[in-house]
Formats: C-alpha cells, structure tokens, sequence
C-alpha cells in the first residue's frame, strides 16, 4: 500500500473539488445492496456515485466531468504503472450523525487490479484497508486512512476495504479507479 500526498498540482485539486462540491455536478443514488460482514444492513449505508469510466460496460462516458477529470486518472494510471484503466467513478457518503462502517468489499472480483482512492476534500470518513483477499467473517485492518484533500492511496485490488460514512463533515468525496 501507498500513500501520495500533494498528488496534483494545488489548482488542479482545487478545480476538481470546486466542481465536484457544485451545484452542477450531478450524483446518482446508490443504495447498499449488500449487508455487512454478519449479513446485518443499515439503512445508514448509502451514498452517491457518478461513474466515468467501465471498460466492461461503457467505455468512456463522456460528460464534462469526465473531461476535466481524465488528466487526472491518465496521471494515476501512469503513477501505478499500469496499462489501462477498468473502472473509474466519483463517490460521495454524507454526513449521517453516527459512526457508520460500511461493508468489506473488493470494487472489481475475479479480476487482478490496482485500486486507488483519491480525496477531493478534507474529511473525517476513513478508508479502512484490510489484510484479507477472500470475505469472512472477520477482517484484520492492514491500514486506516485519513481523508485529506489531494491525497491519493494504491493498493491491490483483491484487499478487502471499506470506508466511514462522516460524521464532522458534510460530505466525504473521492475518486475511485482500478486499473490492469
């Protein structure tokens, strides 16, 4: 695992974060499907996404935020090395009064990949990084992250993660790609 701080240009990051904390960015509801690791579910377990990039799906899907952001994800795709991007999409959890842990989860099965995490802003909802490549009953935290604007996290992409839903903040934004 990695941690860049700094990642883009300060102007870059402020770019991303003006819009994705604008008015003009729409977010698509996103309910959690899934239960947690002892097959509970909370209503609590929700957020937004809009999605970029899938490979396996769509392609590219042109909008003006994909067009702002591909730089970005092109300068993340050659920090890890890698040959192309799988998946790329923008997440956002909202403030929700409670600590809320959401479930344990890889973004893409079956398939090896590098995962990334970037912050567009301050925020207070870890990302929690676990030893386990399979589900289980219990997991082991590997590393606990700290949302900061303009930091990115690579890890692999078989590692169980999940994140907190903030508490102190409105919002908790980030980009989230994986890559071959």
């Amino acid at each position: 695992m990695k941690i860049i701080d700094n990642f883009l240009t300060p102007s870059y990051a402020d770019a991303i974060e003006e819009r994705l904390q604008s008015m003009q960015q729409p977010w698509f509801f996103s309910g959690s499907s899934s239960g947690d690791q002892f097959g509970q579910h909370s209503s609590l377990q929700y957020g937004f996404s809009f999605l970029l990039c899938s490979k396996r799906d769509y392609g590219w899907i042109e909008t003006p935020l994909t067009m702002l952001l591909r730089p970005f994800i092109f300068q993340v795709q050659d920090t890890v090395g890698a040959k192309e991007v799988l998946r790329c999409r923008v997440d956002m959890t909202v403030a929700t009064g409670t600590k809320v842990l959401h479930p344990p989860h890889v973004d893409i099965e079956g398939q090896k990949n590098i995962t990334t995490i970037y912050y567009v802003s301050d925020s207070d909802g870890e990302t929690v990084v676990y030893n386990e490549r399979e589900r289980c009953k219990e997991y082991t935290v590997m590393e606990t992250v700290t949302p900061k604007k303009n930091r990115l996290i690579i890890f692999d992409g078989e590692q169980y993660h999940t994140g907190h839903s903030p508490m102190k903040h409105k919002n908790r934004i980030l980009i989230n790609s994986n890559f071959i």
